[in-house]
C-alpha cells in the first residue's frame, strides 16, 4: 500500500512504530480522537483550565509525534510550553490556527483507517456502484438493518479522501434514518464513479 499524508513522515513512523501495520492502528486511534479532543482543548482554553490544557496538548503532541506529524508535534509542543507557563494570551492567539491545522489532516487520515474488522479492500468502481445501487433499494424498503450494512462495506473500501468522506456522510444519514438525503448523496456518490471525477482512486 503506498502511504502518502501531507505533513507526515511516514517511513520514519513506520520505522518508528515497527511495522506497517501497527503503523495504520496508530493512525486509526488518532482519527478516532481527534475531534473529541479537539473540542477538550478549546473547553479548557474557553474555561482558563490551563493545568488541563497543558496536559492534553502534550498528549496530541506525543500522538502527532508518534505518526510522524513532527511539524505539528511542535506545534503542540509550543502550546504545552506556554500552558506551562500561564500564558493565556498567547494560548488564545495560537491555539485555533494549530487546531485547524490539526483537524484538517483527518481528511487525509481517512482513506487508511480501518473500519469494522480492520480489514480494507481494493477500490472496485463496480462493486462499489452495485453497493450504492442496492442501498437505494434498501432505503425504498425502509431496511434500516440492511442500509447499515451496505454503508459498513463502502467504509472498508480504500479509496482518496474526498470519496472516503462521502460514504462517511452516507453511513451518518442512514443511521440517523435521513432517507431522502441518504438516496441523494448515494446516487451522487455513483456518478462520480461512473464519470471518472476528480478524485483519485488507488487500486
Amino acid at each position: 500500500m503506498n502511504i502518502y499524508i501531507p505533513g507526515v513522515d511516514v517511513n520514519q513512523a513506520i520505522k518508528n512504530s515497527g511495522s506497517t501495520e501497527l503503523f495504520l492502528d496508530l493512525l486509526n486511534d488518532v482519527y478516532k480522537l481527534m475531534d473529541e479532543k479537539c473540542n477538550q482543548v478549546e473547553t479548557y482554553l474557553r474555561e482558563n483550565d490551563l493545568e488541563n490544557y497543558t496536559i492534553l496538548v502534550h498528549s496530541l503532541k506525543t500522538a502527532c509525534r508518534m505518526i510522524g506529524a513532527m511539524e505539528l508535534g511542535e506545534d503542540f509542543f509550543t502550546l504545552e510550553k506556554l500552558g506551562k507557563e500561564k500564558q493565556l494570551l498567547q494560548l488564545q492567539e495560537k491555539t485555533p490556527e494549530i487546531l485547524d491545522t490539526f483537524r484538517a489532516l483527518k481528511s487525509y487520515l481517512a482513506p487508511y483507517v480501518a473500519k469494522s474488522d480492520g480489514a480494507q479492500t481494493e477500490f472496485d468502481p463496480k462493486a462499489i456502484t452495485t453497493l450504492l445501487d442496492q442501498l437505494q433499494n434498501a432505503i425504498d424498503d425502509f431496511d434500516l438493518s440492511l442500509a447499515e450494512d451496505i454503508t459498513g462495506q463502502l467504509l472498508r473500501y480504500h479509496c482518496e479522501s474526498c470519496l472516503y468522506e462521502k460514504f462517511e456522510t452516507l453511513s451518518q444519514l442512514v443511521t440517523n434514518l435521513d432517507y431522502e438525503e441518504a438516496k441523494e448523496l448515494a446516487s451522487d456518490c455513483s456518478k462520480i464513479i461512473r464519470n471518472q471525477s476528480d478524485c483519485l482512486f488507488f487500486t
